[in-house]
């Protein structure tokens, strides 16, 4: 074998449950990876033990034995299994997983600190390969939780806590051994024809526990100031055991609300049972878990399968009617393509989307911020994609030109910007010139007259940015022009107020030569933003302040001041552009 060059070793950590098929297929391709110097295996008490004369002859295998332990935990197993590693930066992979199309450690070390999670279906999401460091600082995974779900989740967003810069491999960077939940969460891991009753009681009982930990996670959190479960090592087999007075529990009144939650959600779906059903049945006849396992009994088998159906009827007609969701494995597609920040993927996924679906989610896309990748030069090339993608409606398009001209302005891309401006200024002339845009009665951003204020401000600012200053002066009197022709009580309550601000930015650059033409023009702007009618508005933005300290700075002995305040985005660039006025 060959060993990376890097003087950082690295240790690929799996953990075991009476998975053994999977294990030896995976453990095989893992032997052939190249750049790991350690690949410990941690059998977690399977009921048949493992032993090292099944597994590859790779000296790299360490393969360390767990006693005791009735029902599997990932988050005790893992942990165990972290701390037993020797290597620098620790590789995360289920039995089930191996590298295929991977960079190795010293190429994703190139950026920065190797913080690399995978990305993917099949449950690639769950792996990673992390600088021990950052396992440490995040003290591993939250012990408290049980069953499967939300752990890699809270993993994953501690470490991202740490501000370090966080990488995701594609899916292509895994092979993996796809299975259903019913074997997931078998004690036996081996269910190969598992029956429909079966794998309803796997999706709910998952379902469940997934949920729960959230709630977990959020009344017991994490840190490496927690203290791991400890274990002894058996001096006659050599086997590690658990001190049981050491496993983290969370307090007692968070762990009764999780046992109800788990409850609740578990018979619920079982048994197609509204929740506040569940809630009142006695527990005698729907019993709470234990640590993360429903037990059905007799009654509740006999029950699946002859009493469920009165009551379940219109569910069961619609599932047997419904075929495999097309719309929901490509809205998967789309949130992976933004993971990856692949947006010829994110066009392909976007075309097989219901038009509604898509206008939803591109909805979302455009104006909530927190959906969009954080770097702005992905952004930049997010919106250019938006921009000329054909399945789009032409409104979310252009919206997302608007957008477009924000991540330019924020980078300063003077390049980019004249070619958008052409561009945003054929719309914007589009619209002005069509009648109908002033007694457009659409709602926010389905009306059309606040996409040509909208328009013209994100212009405004490129022009500025760019030195096309002409321009500018010719959108300060088209708006000037638009508010005198504009009847303002008929435009929707709540489109007046949103788009006022921007409609104020536009004014404002009368300034320099129209004061006071510019002072009664957002006097008037005022008085109608101010009327009780639009009192039912709520925004975020506080709109009316903004257009009445425009007023204060024209009024006041800094009226130049007025341009600056004026500036939608306050970047370095523009701060300098307006001294030219």
């Amino acid at each position: 074998m060959t060993d990376s060059p890097s003087l950082e070793t690295v240790s690929i950590v799996t953990v075991c449950m009476n998975r053994r098929a999977h294990l030896l297929v995976s453990a095989d391709h893992v032997a052939r990876w190249p750049h790991h110097q350690e690949h410990l295996i941690l059998d977690w008490s399977s009921e048949h033990p493992l032993t090292r004369a099944e597994l590859p002859a790779d000296s790299r295998i360490r393969l360390v034995r767990v006693d005791g332990e009735r029902q599997w935990h990932l988050c005790r197993a893992y942990n165990l299994a972290l701390r037993l590693a020797q290597g620098d930066r620790l590789f995360k992979l289920d039995a089930d997983c191996w590298p295929e199309a991977m960079p190795s450690p010293d190429q994703l070390a190139a950026a920065g600190p190797v913080a690399a999670f995978c990305t993917g279906p099949d449950g690639r999401a769950g792996q990673w390969l992390l600088e021990r460091r950052l396992v440490d600082q995040v003290g591993g995974f939250n012990e408290v939780l049980l069953g499967y779900g939300f752990d890699d989740k809270d993993f994953r967003s501690r470490v991202e806590a740490q501000g370090v810069v966080v990488q995701r491999l594609p899916a292509s960077a895994l092979g993996v051994i796809a299975h259903s939940a019913s074997l997931r969460v078998s004690r036996s891991g081996e269910v190969s024809s598992p029956t429909a009753m079966q794998r309803v009681s796997a999706q709910s009982l998952k379902r469940a526990t997934a949920i729960t930990n959230r709630l977990l996670a959020a009344g017991h959190p994490w840190s490496a100031q927690r203290l791991s479960s400890v274990y002894d090592t058996d001096p006659t087999n050599g086997a590690l055991r658990v001190q049981r007075p050491t496993i983290p529990r969370p307090s007692l009144q968070v762990d009764d609300e999780a046992q109800r939650l788990r409850r609740r959600i578990y018979w619920g779906l079982f048994f197609s049972l509204p929740e506040e059903l569940v809630v009142r049945m006695p527990v005698r006849l729907l019993p709470n878990d234990v640590r993360g396992r429903f037990l059905l009994k007799p009654i509740h088998r006999w029950s699946w399968y002859l009493i469920r159906p009165f009551w379940a009827w219109p569910l069961l007609v619609v599932q047997a009617l419904q075929r495999p969701s097309q719309s929901a494995r490509a809205e998967q597609a789309v949130w992976l393509a933004l993971e990856m920040v692949d947006w010829p993927a994110l066009l392909e996924a976007l075309q097989r989307l219901r038009r509604r679906q898509r206008r939803d989610l591109i909805e979302r896309l455009l104006f909530q911020r927190g959906l969009r990748p954080q770097d702005t030069t992905q952004q930049k090339d997010l919106f250019a994609s938006l921009l000329n993608a054909d399945v789009l409606d032409s409104d979310q398009r252009f919206y997302a030109g608007i957008a477009l001209g924000w991540s330019l302005i924020r980078i300063a891309d003077t390049q980019a910007a004249l070619p958008l401006i052409d561009q945003l200024m054929l719309e914007a002339r589009r619209l002005e010139a069509d009648p109908s845009t002033r007694q457009c009665q659409g709602r926010n951003r389905d009306n059309r007259l606040k996409r040509l204020v909208s328009t013209w401000t994100v212009v405004m600012h490129l022009a500025l940015l760019t030195g096309r200053d002409e321009l500018i002066g010719d959108i300060a009197a088209a708006a000037h022009h638009l508010l005198e022709r504009t009847d303002l009580n008929r435009i929707p309550a709540d489109v007046l107020l949103r788009m006022s601000s921007n409609w104020a930015r536009c004014l404002v650059w009368q300034w320099p030569t129209s004061p006071d033409r510019l002072k009664a023009d957002l006097d008037h702007l005022y008085r109608a933003v101010r009327h009780e009618r639009c009192g039912i508005s709520l925004p975020d933005e506080d709109h009316r302040r903004f257009v009445a300290d425009l007023q204060a700075h024209i009024a006041g002995p800094s009226g130049g001041q007025v341009l600056e305040h004026s500036l939608g985005l306050k970047t370095p660039e523009l701060l300098q552009a307006i001294q030219r006025f």
